[in-house]
């Protein structure tokens, strides 16, 4: 039977990869997982599984080449995009170059492409140490933005503000933190943006190089963590279509300057306060939690189909009307404090909303306060009735959704 098939690897196993494995094995692929938890749920859909680290660039492309496999993807997985690129590359598999998705991945060197493309960008610093914060802070008058380059899920990324100058030795906490969690050991420290409304977030779908499709929605926050780790995602966006417009030609400069000709590309954005609109960034792959799935039930476009076509070299081309399908979005469940977990408590209003579940501590389980999506202990899939039903909500999820721990 194996041999028989197109063969395609999916770095990762995670739950919220499920969808696209198992849409893989029903598009007819011999469907091979890799990963270094053998004990992640999505490997039981996958035909094949082994235990490589989806970041371990030379090992993945030993274990594609004596798999003599078809495609490759990194769904959903940031880490795993390079990777993707760099076996895509040397195999001579449908994918985008290494140097692009590398330049993606770097945080430094995607606002110095930002720059070379004539668009909006923050003021950024690479930075060694805290008295390079202590120095720069003054240029950024709302406040700087501390990120790993090379990290994703929010993981090290910390503000800092102009009364934080008085507690140099607070400032290198935050700077050794962010450090830990750089693999790279390098730091960038940009100017925060007040924004207009929501940051917004979505998927784009680039078919021979032009943007051909986008979805785009408002991110949601838990500020009452640190405000920088989005706990949902809300279908369709506050915004007005013309505004949209303005993102995607910045999006599209970009894509071009780099020359990407494929995939589907996860986006972070902003409207400024002069109603202009500034890329906060760009990642290689699908949007994460479960993102397609929200964005099929919302607008009726498949970017798990599209994005798996395109990985196995195949054409896919989508065609859309604008109509939308009702109101979506997703929300990641997760703890204000570290704890042991005993369960989730849901009230009658969201139960009604809820179209997936997935729980994924069990009672007697430790759990950690919500300051990077390590911590995400679940997610939620919602329907709504309305957009102000749906805001409404999401606004005050804390009353929908309580995590009650053991003990407190």
């Amino acid at each position: 039977m194996e041999d028989k098939k197109k063969k395609i690897l999916f770095l990762g196993g995670a739950d919220i990869q499920i969808s696209a494995i198992k849409k893989a094995v029903e598009m007819g692929y011999y469907v091979i997982t890799c990963d270094y938890l053998p004990n992640n749920p999505g490997h039981k859909f996958s035909h094949a599984y082994y235990n490589v680290s989806t970041t371990d660039k030379e090992a993945v492309l030993k274990l594609a080449q004596q798999l003599k496999i078809d495609g490759i993807s990194a769904y959903a997985a940031d880490p795993a995009a390079l990777t993707a690129a760099y076996v895509s590359e040397i195999m001579g598999l449908p994918g985008n170059s290494f140097a692009a998705v590398s330049i993606l991945a770097d945080k430094h060197s995607f606002r110095t492409a930002q720059l070379e493309c004539g668009i909006l960008t923050p003021i950024f610093f690479l930075i060694k140490t805290a008295d390079d914060i202590i120095k720069y802070l003054p240029n950024f008058p709302y406040g700087g933005i501390l990120k790993p380059v090379d990290t994703s899920g929010s993981k090290g990324v910390h503000k800092i503000e102009s009364k934080d100058i008085s507690s140099p030795p607070s400032i290198k906490a935050l700077l050794d933190e962010a450090l830990h969690y750089s693999r790279s050991k390098r730091i960038i420290f940009e100017e925060y943006i007040p924004r207009k409304g929501f940051l917004m977030g979505g998927d784009f779908f680039i078919d021979s190089g032009k943007i051909t499709f986008y979805c785009f929605g408002d991110v949601h926050f838990n500020t009452r963590i640190n405000g920088l780790v989005p706990r949902s995602v809300s279908f369709p966006a506050s915004k007005p279509v013309v505004f949209f417009e303005k993102i995607v030609s910045d999006i599209q400069k970009v894509i071009s300057y780099l020359n990407i000709n494929t995939g589907v590309f996860n986006v972070d954005f902003i409207e400024n306060e002069k109603g202009e609109p500034v890329i906060i960034d760009i990642g290689a792959r699908n949007g994460g939690n479960m993102l397609n799935d929200i964005i099929f039930y919302h607008a009726g476009i498949n970017l798990i189909e599209g994005s798996i076509h395109q990985s196995m070299g195949e054409e896919y081309h989508i065609h859309y009307s604008g109509e939308i399908l009702g109101y979506y979005a997703h929300n990641v469940l997760h703890s204000e404090k570290d704890g042991i977990f005993d369960y989730v408590e849901f009230s009658k209003k969201i139960e009604k909303c809820i179209i997936y579940k997935s729980i994924n501590p069990k009672s007697g389980d430790k759990v950690f306060r919500f300051i990077n999506t390590t911590f995400r202990i679940g997610l939620l899939l919602l329907k709504f009735e309305t957009f102000n039903e749906m805001h409404e909500i999401l606004s005050h999820i804390e009353e929908h959704v309580i995590i009650h721990l053991k003990n407190t």
